[in-house]
C-alpha cells in the first residue's frame, strides 16, 4: 500500500511544481509590467527591487498553491486513467477512495501549511511590502538634466546647461547657469563656461565643479548691496532631499497585514465598544425622559409661589418649549452619532471576519480541488496540460469570482462573513463528492468524442 501511495504522490509532484511555476510566473509578470517601470525610474538598487519582488511573491504563493493542486490532480489522474492504470488498480481490488487517500492526505498537509503561512508569513510580508512601497513612492527620482531645459525639480534651485555629455557617473556640461534661492534673504546666480556634475546617492548631495565662472549675489533686504565674484574653479554642493531611500520600520497594519488572532482580538475590542455605546445611548434616552416626564407630572399645587398661578404655570411651559426643542435636537444628534459609530464598528468587524475566514477558506480549497480534480481527470482520460489548465482556469475563475463577490457582499453586510468565504468551498465540495460517486460507477462525465463530432458538424 505504501508503494502505491509513493507512486501516486510522485505522479503529482512534477505537475504540481510545473503548475505552481507557471501560475507564479504569470502573476510575477503581471506585477513586473504594472509596477517595475515606476520602481526602476526612481534609481533603486537591484537589492531593493529584488526585495520588493520577493515580498510580493508571498501573496502570489497563497493564491497559486490551490490552483496548482487542481492542475496536478487533473494531470496526474488524467494520465493514470488514460494509460489504463486506474482500471488496473480497480481490477486488483483497489477502490477509488483508496487511490484518493494519499492525495487527500497530502492536500490536508498542504492546507495546514497554507494556514500557517497565511497567519505567520503572509501578514508580515504584506506589511513590509506596504512600507517599502510607501518608501519608494517618497523617494525622489534620479537627476535627469537636459541641454537647453531648466531643471527645477530640486526645491529652491534651477540648473540650466547649454551642452551636456553623459558619462556613467558624471555629466560634463558647458555654459552652466545656476539659480540659488535657498537663502530667503538673498538671491545667487552662478554662470560658468564648463564643469562637471555628479550625484552621491549615499549622502544625497549633488556636487558641481565649475570652471571659469562668476557669481552674482543680491541682498534682498538691502537692494543696494550687490556682489560679483569671478572664479577659476568653484565646487558647489546642493542637498537633494529624499534622494536616499529612507526605510520606515513601523506603520499602521491593515486587515491583510494582520494574523487571524490579531483580527479576532480587534473584533472583541470592537464588540466591547459597541456594547458601551449602546449603554451610553440608553442612558441618554432614559435621562431625557426622566427629566421632562417628571416636569410634566408637576401641578401648580406642587410649585412654590409665584408658580402656583395657573396662567403663570402655562406661560412657563410655553417659555420652556424652545429649550425642550433644543434638548430634543441635541439628544437626536447624540443618538445618531452613537448609532453611526456602532454601525462603523459593526462594518469593521464584518470586514475583519471576512479576512479571518479567507485565511482558512483558501487553504481548504486544496482539499476541495483534489475532490473535484481527481474524478474529472479520471473521467476525461486526458493527462495533458491543455485540458488540465483549461479546466483549472475555469474552476479557479469561478471560485475566485465567488470569493470576490462574497467579500463585497459581506463588507456591505448583505451576507455573513462565513457564507461569503465558505459558500464556494461548500458548493465545490458537494460537486466533488458527486463526481467521486459518479466515477465509482465508471460513468464517463466528459464525452470528448461527442465534443469532437459536434465541432466537426459546426465546421461543416
Amino acid at each position: 500500500m505504501f508503494i502505491l501511495w509513493r507512486y501516486i504522490i510522485r505522479e503529482h509532484i512534477g505537475p504540481f511544481v510545473f503548475g505552481l511555476s507557471i501560475i507564479t510566473l504569470f502573476l510575477l509578470l503581471n506585477l513586473v509590467f504594472r509596477e517595475l517601470g515606476k520602481i526602476v525610474s526612481r534609481g533603486l538598487s537591484l537589492a531593493v527591487i529584488g526585495e520588493f519582488i520577493v515580498l510580493n511573491m508571498a501573496w502570489m504563493l497563497a493564491l497559486s498553491v490551490p490552483m496548482a493542486v487542481l492542475i496536478a490532480t487533473l494531470m496526474a489522474f488524467g494520465r493514470l486513467s488514460g494509460d489504463g492504470e486506474i482500471t488496473a488498480m480497480k481490477a486488483g481490488g483497489i477502490s477509488i477512495l483508496t487511490i484518493l487517500k494519499p492525495v487527500i492526505v497530502s492536500s490536508i498537509l498542504l492546507a495546514l501549511f497554507l494556514v500557517w503561512f497565511n497567519n505567520k508569513v503572509l501578514p508580515d510580508a504584506n506589511y513590509r511590502t506596504k512600507l517599502l512601497a510607501s518608501d519608494i513612492g517618497r523617494k525622489r527620482p534620479t537627476i535627469s538634466l537636459e541641454a537647453g531645459v531648466m531643471y527645477t525639480d530640486i526645491e529652491d534651485y534651477g540648473i540650466l546647461v547649454g551642452d551636456l555629455e553623459e558619462q556613467p557617473d558624471t555629466s560634463y556640461v558647458k555654459n552652466v547657469y545656476i539659480e540659488d534661492n535657498s537663502d530667503p534673504n538673498s538671491s545667487t546666480y552662478i554662470l560658468a563656461e564648463h564643469g562637471k556634475i555628479y550625484l552621491d546617492t549615499w549622502s544625497g548631495m549633488l556636487f558641481l565643479i565649475l570652471f571659469n565662472g562668476e557669481m552674482h549675489e543680491l541682498d534682498l533686504e538691502k537692494m543696494e548691496q550687490y556682489n560679483r565674484i569671478t572664479f577659476p574653479r568653484q565646487k558647489l554642493s546642493i542637498p537633494v532631499p529624499d534622494m536616499i531611500l529612507s526605510r520606515t520600520e513601523e506603520g499602521y497594519r491593515g486587515d491583510r497585514e494582520k494574523s487571524a488572532q490579531m483580527m479576532l482580538a480587534e473584533v472583541e475590542t470592537n464588540k466591547k465598544d459597541i456594547a458601551t455605546k449602546k449603554h451610553r445611548a440608553g442612558e441618554l434616552i432614559q435621562d431625557y425622559f426622566n427629566k421632562y416626564l417628571s416636569q410634566l407630572s408637576e401641578t401648580p399645587a406642587d410649585l412654590e409661589p409665584p408658580f402656583q398661578s395657573r396662567s403663570f404655570y402655562t406661560s412657563g411651559l410655553r417659555f420652556q418649549q424652545d429649550k425642550i426643542r433644543a434638548d430634543h435636537i441635541r439628544l437626536k444628534k447624540q443618538i445618531n452619532a452613537e448609532l453611526a459609530s456602532m454601525q462603523a464598528l459593526t462594518t469593521a468587524n464584518s470586514r475583519l471576519l471576512v479576512e479571518v475566514h479567507k485565511k482558512y477558506s483558501i487553504p481548504f480549497a486544496c482539499i476541495v480541488f483534489v475532490l473535484i480534480g481527481a474524478p474529472l481527470g479520471i473521467m476525461s482520460r486526458r493527462g495533458n496540460m491543455t485540458v488540465a489548465g483549461g479546466i483549472s482556469f475555469l474552476f479557479f475563475l469561478l471560485y475566485w469570482a465567488s470569493l470576490i463577490g462574497g467579500e463585497e457582499l459581506a463588507d456591505n453586510r448583505f451576507i455573513t462573513p462565513f457564507i461569503s468565504m465558505w459558500s464556494a468551498n461548500i458548493l465545490c465540495l458537494a460537486a466533488g463528492i458527486y463526481l467521486i460517486l459518479h466515477s465509482i460507477h465508471e460513468a464517463t462525465f466528459i464525452h470528448w468524442e461527442f465534443v469532437g463530432k459536434l465541432l466537426k458538424i459546426r465546421n461543416t
